[in-house]
């Protein structure tokens, strides 16, 4: 029985590689609340599901604020600033420098991933009917761009469905955002692992660097 259950265990981890991952990207904008839910799923039987908190615009200090539900059963507050925001992007632009041929990886991968969704509709108004109509305008420039992008490095299956609709009673801003992916977990491994590896010789590099600058 024992050996049996092994088997089986081996042929299923044979076959994960293979498998296809699809994921869900949603995002929820109206005025200043936002929401964004991500949902991976694995097979018909393993789906995981991961909820940002509602954010909304701090009025005493310049950030955002997210509210959360604690293991007490209490809602926590939290407040995302922008100098949190600057250390966040330092750090990332210090780890992407020590990847070497980040963009070719990223840009193979991409090739192995099938859009199967794109929506993106929205409604904005700034209380000015020639700034709103310039504002529209500038949104239609980003979605156009964006969908091109995404045509040029990924496999789109389905029509992208945009729209921007202005809004001239008002002020308002409103946004519904859906994205589904899927590729194979294979893809996702080997990219990880080049980015490892990818990292560590570019860490070395940076260290080697660093100990000849000082050493002068």
């Amino acid at each position: 029985m024992i050996f049996v259950i092994a088997i089986i265990f081996i042929a299923f981890l044979a076959i994960i590689p293979f498998l296809y991952v699809r994921m869900t990207i949603q995002f929820q904008h109206a005025q200043d609340n936002d929401q964004l839910t991500i949902d991976i799923r694995l097979l018909r039987f393993l789906r995981y599901r991961f909820t940002v908190p509602l954010i909304e615009i701090s009025k005493r200090e310049a950030g955002l604020v997210t509210e959360q539900k604690t293991s007490t059963g209490k809602d926590e507050k939290t407040t995302f600033t922008v100098t949190d925001a600057r250390q966040r992007i330092a750090q990332i632009k210090r780890w992407l420098n020590d990847i070497v041929h980040l963009h070719t990886i990223i840009k193979k991968f991409l090739q192995k991933v099938s859009v199967l969704q794109f929506q993106w509709h929205t409604q904005i108004g700034v209380g000015d009917a020639a700034k709103t109509a310039l504002f529209v305008g500038i949104g239609w420039s980003v979605k156009y761009y964006m969908v091109a992008i995404m045509s040029k490095y990924m496999n789109v299956c389905s029509t992208p469905s945009i729209s921007i609709v202005p809004f001239f009673q008002g002020a308002l801003s409103r946004t519904s955002f859906t994205c589904m992916v899927r590729f194979r977990i294979g893809y996702a491994i080997l990219a990880g692992l080049k980015v490892v590896k990818h990292w560590k010789k570019g860490a070395k590099v940076s260290r080697r660097n660093e100990n000849e600058w000082t050493s002068d």
